[in-house]
């Protein structure tokens, strides 16, 4: 059974999403809801419409056939019912907004309102809209659920915000972020995705026909090795008990800001060295989220079973 949405889709759902979540995460920490974290005030900023634009580039050659047929491309912009054409101009729109944005950050200029606050209103709109593309195509009762959105959401913030968190650390060396606000957020977003997770494949599971074989692909068929290990137990499992841990830890300091600044002006050499080790799990931690956001993508795309014997396209 031969399924037309293969790697370019699922690059592009996972830039999609990391690009916009980082563009929320560093809207956030500009408000102070990440605590004072100078770093994440800028990255996502620089890195949101250079990842977007790359995963639309990808898409208009995977859905749009690129450069084959170009015509195609322009009917689109015209198929208002179609939720392909409301992305587009979603896209287009948080791209060029995005870059504008890095421009006053990366001039050190006061972004103005307005354009910050829509910058966020199409990031959260782009994070809904890769979640989109896959649930309304009826073709594929795997896909076709209104959790899907919702679940695609989660992760882009998720992913957004662990690679701003990774991005920020190269960026400013030696500046650390609010370890504690930042682990009780990643805690609350892991665990809301292990619900959605959970929720969708035992739903799916106990759907019977296509969406049942669609849940046994990823759950103990070829692509068991890919759930287990790599999205459950390394992109989510592990994170969760991390940022557990992290936020037990951090959290009789959390009144002081930054832990290791804390540790720091303690005078402390063993408090420096062990806040040191427990920032390079936490770094550690938000790459296997990365990777978590890439692999559930992966799983979601290849696992699904379409009604009938043949192709989508």
């Amino acid at each position: 059974m031969h399924l037309h949405w293969q790697w370019l889709i699922v690059i592009y759902l996972f830039l999609g999403g990391l690009g916009a979540g980082a563009y929320l995460t560093s809207y956030a920490a500009g408000r102070g809801w990440l605590g004072n974290s100078p770093a994440l005030k800028r990255a996502g900023y620089f890195i949101a419409a250079p990842i977007v634009a790359f995963g639309t580039v990808l898409l208009v050659f995977d859905l749009g056939q690129g450069l084959k047929k170009p015509w195609l491309l322009i009917g689109l912009l015209s198929n208002f019912s179609s939720v392909m054409t409301w992305g587009v101009y979603i896209l287009a729109l948080f791209i060029c907004v995005g870059l504008v944005v890095a421009f006053f950050v990366w001039k050190k200029k006061a972004i103005p309102g307005a354009l910050e606050h829509l910058g966020a209103l199409l990031a959260f709109s782009t994070c809904a809209y890769t979640g989109l593309l896959v649930a309304v195509v009826e073709a594929i009762p795997f896909w076709n659920t209104y959790v899907m959105p919702v679940l695609f959401v989660v992760s882009a913030i998720s992913t957004g915000l662990s690679i701003t968190v990774l991005v920020g650390n190269i960026i400013d060396k030696g500046v650390h972020a609010d370890e504690y606000k930042i682990s009780k957020l990643h805690f609350y977003l892991v665990s809301v995705e292990i619900i959605l997770v959970a929720f969708i494949f035992s739903v799916a599971n106990a759907g019977g026909g296509v969406k049942a074989a669609s849940a046994a692909q990823a759950i103990s068929g070829g692509l068991a090795l890919w759930f287990w290990l790599f999205l459950v137990v390394l992109g989510l499992v592990v994170p969760l008990l991390i940022s557990a841990f992290a936020v037990r830890k951090l959290g009789r300091s959390a009144h002081t800001g930054h832990a290791l600044h804390a540790a720091a002006g303690s005078g402390n050499t063993v408090a420096l060295e062990q806040g040191q080790g427990l920032a390079n799990v936490l770094l550690l931690s938000d790459a296997l989220v990365v990777l978590g956001g890439f692999v559930l993508r992966y799983v979601v795309i290849f696992a699904a079973l379409p009604i009938w014997n043949g192709t989508l396209m």
